[in-house]
């Protein structure tokens, strides 16, 4: 059974089909009686989100990946020759693509069924770093085999890779990480200084785009919120322009109800009256008749 060939398979799938298809494989490996390949397809490690989303992102587009790669060099040798104009410059496009491609992944990520959280999402930040940062850390990204999302710890220093550090198919058949080749000079205490001054202001950066993003979430929520209130807030007042409208007509009603009955009972006092009159008529002729019988 080829290694390779299962490891490409593997780090495809979702993360929920990867368990299972890695032990059926183990499983025919063994009935094959190729214990070798039963045990390195063991060892391959199931992937966390970070790595996944990175890994379907390299594999699906592989396209968007070759910008950071290509920046990653320039980087990496503006900052041996010290260009400082150079730097700030190509410091500034890579926020733009690291933004850019947490963004696609985590699109991906959602396609899928996936809930991309912010840890995931600072996770993806760093591995892309760490892919600028180092060339080997960049292999590994274009692989699309990370078994945890890559670290960085400034330019010119070995990312921190986790994951099986023997499997031959952890990295399509070669090591999961070298450390890039050795300076010719050793970078005097000046450089170095500097280094560290740009470690930590990238590390700032980093954070104060999180940041950022955290209002940018924060301020679409509430404008969302604005909005939805604006709305309840139209409603309510058609609803209290129709109550108005209804309790006018009504209060119009009621002042002409009033009216007729006001007519009605002047009529019915003027009626009484007259019926009054009309008995006393009736009683005075009546008495009258008596008389004259008499």
């Amino acid at each position: 059974m080829d290694v390779d060939e299962v490891a490409d398979e593997l780090y495809a799938l979702a993360p929920g089909d990867f368990t299972p298809r890695r032990d059926a494989l183990v499983k025919q490996a063994r009935a094959a009686g190729d214990r070798t390949s039963a045990a390195e397809i063991a060892a391959l490690r199931k992937p966390t989100v970070v790595a996944w989303l990175a890994n379907q992102l390299a594999r699906r587009n592989p396209e968007k990946i070759k910008p950071l790669l290509e920046l990653g060099q320039a980087l990496r040798e503006a900052t041996m020759t010290l260009s400082g104009p150079e730097l700030r410059s190509l410091s500034s496009q890579r926020q733009q693509l690291v933004h850019a491609l947490v963004t696609q992944a985590r699109l991906l990520g959602q396609s899928e069924g996936h809930r991309v959280t912010e840890d995931a999402a600072r996770g993806l930040e760093d591995t892309f770093h760490a892919a600028l940062a180092d060339p080997s850390a960049a292999q590994a990204l274009a692989a699309g085999r990370l078994v945890v999302g890559l670290s960085r710890h400034g330019f010119g220093d070995q990312p921190a890779l986790a994951g099986p550090k023997a499997s031959p198919a952890a990295t399509r058949g070669r090591p999961a990480a070298r450390p890039g080749p050795a300076r010719a000079t050793k970078p005097t205490a000046e450089q170095q200084q500097r280094a560290r001054e740009r470690s930590r202001l990238e590390q700032d950066l980093g954070e104060a785009w999180r940041q950022a993003r955290r209002a940018a979430d924060a301020r679409d929520k509430a404008a969302a919120d604005a909005e939805q209130a604006q709305r309840a807030r139209a409603d309510a007042e058609r609803e209290a322009a129709r109550l108005r409208g209804d309790l006018e007509t009504a209060e119009t009603d009621l002042s002409e109800a009033a009216r007729r009955d006001d007519d009605a009972r002047r009529a019915r006092d003027a009626a009484d009256q007259e019926a009054q009159a009309a008995r006393q008529h009736v009683a005075e002729l009546q008495r009258r008749l008596d008389g004259l019988q008499e």
